[in-house]
């Protein structure tokens, strides 16, 4: 691929029209195909130098279809470094349940919550819309292959669109153990 499906892909530059990616939005949707999400770099792509030129976007992506989707539930894409090209290499590897990526990560199979403020964001809008838009759910395992297909591309979204918070949530909880602990050990020593 060598578009961007919504405005945060693209950082820099011009803006991109909006009939450009809702085309393509809805020819991924007429397809039946579904981003496959990805771990690392926000941006596939990038081009200028580092100054008010430079553009970065999320250009090359993996797809699969619910087929994939259900034979390959624990595949995890990678945006690899830049090596010598403008476009980052992207690596898929399918993991057994349990089985530690070699790039370092477990996988581990959990409970899908819904965020609430996930509700604010047009992009959760679209993926619902998407799965319940596109087959008649006849009986109860159409509707549970609905949400839980509905449930694996949310929480690959909120991987991509919200990493950023999980990272400064640890950093939060780290300072704020470590004033704990500084607070706890100088009351202990005024209390003695």
């Amino acid at each position: 691929m060598n578009e961007i499906l919504f405005d945060h892909e693209k950082k820099g530059g011009g803006g991109r029209a909006s009939y450009l990616l809702r085309n393509f939005r809805e020819a991924l949707e007429f397809c039946n195909l579904a981003d496959l999400g990805f771990r690392g770099p926000k941006f596939a792509w990038c081009r200028g130098s580092y100054n008010s030129n430079f553009i970065q976007e999320r250009l090359d992506r993996m797809l699969g279809n619910s087929g994939w989707s259900d034979m390959f539930p624990n595949s995890i894409v990678h945006h690899l470094g830049l090596w010598g090209s403008d476009h980052r290499p992207l690596l898929i590897e399918v993991l057994k349940e349990g089985e530690v990526s070699s790039l370092g990560k477990s996988l581990r199979r959990g409970r899908f919550h819904f965020e609430e403020a996930w509700a604010d964001e047009p992009e959760c809008r679209d993926t619902i819309l998407k799965h319940w838009r596109e087959h008649s759910a006849g009986n109860l395992d159409e509707v549970a292959n609905k949400l839980q297909q509905c449930a694996s591309d949310l929480s690959r979204w909120n991987l991509e669109k919200f990493s950023w918070l999980r990272e400064e949530i640890k950093k939060k909880t780290i300072a704020f153990n470590q004033a704990d602990r500084a607070l706890s050990s100088a009351n202990w020593r005024i209390h003695q």
